[in-house]
């Protein structure tokens, strides 16, 4: 048997989405590759999602928990899967038609722990197209050339490889940090990982510069948690860091050249600007961790 014809379990973590989570339930039921069962782990939604997803019946495996955090959500619907692979995708995510395809074929060895794909703007604007350039929420590959760790908006699993390296780290309640911990963990076991980049996922990326940051800092705080489990990943000096980066931030404009090329002046300001702002919000949550723990 192909690794295209295996039994691939769709695990969706889903918090307050409801405006969202229908297109993506639909987006997974349209693969050329099927899908052995859809299981939507609602977080303990306060708004219309668990009324959304009822509506779709024995069509998904629908399961509920308080609210713990997308590591959890994620961890319980591993347990509920009956799949050799586990597809993980969030809820404001739309799964392009081959995306399951593509991701099972990057599956060409045993040691491959993991396969991800590449993750795109599902709505117009300069946030989300800034996010794509930036390409953070992708695959990258590390100093050797190896992929360090996986994004679950677009990321296949071995169940197996999972349940050995212990799962996600529930200790982590925000979205961030809980992937590159438990890829490290799966790196020690002598796993690796593969990038697909014709499996493709759309995002619907935050709308303001805003919201943005906010997830960035979501993601610092993530970091902070990160080395607090693994001592070795922990920052020297993060509030030296913070204060580099506040002084270099009028410089920020020597990043222009390169993005004006392919962008135009408007764009190629604004995007050397987040980036400099990008970097900022990340060590701030950071900070916010280390005082939240203090």
């Amino acid at each position: 048997m192909t690794t295209e014809q295996a039994l691939v379990s769709v695990v969706i973590p889903v918090y307050n989405a409801a405006g969202t989570i229908r297109q993506t339930i639909e987006a997974v039921q349209q693969q050329h590759c099927r899908a052995h069962e859809i299981i939507v782990v609602d977080d303990g939604s306060t708004d219309a999602t668990a009324s959304v997803l009822q509506s779709f019946g024995a069509q998904i495996r629908y399961v509920r928990q308080s609210n713990q955090g997308p590591a959890a959500a994620r961890n319980c619907g591993v347990r509920a899967a009956t799949g050799e692979f586990i597809a993980f995708t969030d809820s404001d995510c739309l799964p392009q038609p081959d995306w399951l395809c593509q991701l099972l074929r990057g599956f060409t060895a045993d040691q491959i722990a993991g396969v991800g794909g590449l993750i795109r703007h599902a709505t117009q604007g300069l946030i989300g197209e800034y996010v794509d350039v930036a390409g953070f929420l992708n695959p990258r590959p590390g100093a050797h050339s190896e992929i360090p760790y996986l994004i679950t908006a677009n990321a296949c699993f071995r169940r197996a490889a999972l349940l050995q390296a212990g799962l996600f780290d529930e200790r982590f309640r925000k979205p961030g940090g809980e992937e590159p911990e438990l890829c490290l963990r799966l790196k020690t076991l002598g796993y690796e990982f593969r990038r697909a980049d014709e499996a493709l996922v759309l995002h619907h990326h935050r709308q303001t510069v805003a919201s943005l940051l906010k997830t960035l800092a979501n993601y610092g705080e993530g970091a902070f948690v990160f080395g607090q489990i693994a001592p070795a990943q922990r920052w020297q000096r993060p509030r030296a860091r913070l204060a580099r980066l506040l002084l270099r931030l009028p410089l920020f404009a020597q990043h222009v050249p390169a993005y004006r090329r392919q962008f135009g002046l408007v764009k190629a300001c604004c995007f050397s600007l987040l980036d400099a702002l990008r970097e900022i919000a990340f060590v701030a949550g950071y900070l916010r961790g280390m005082r939240r723990a203090a």
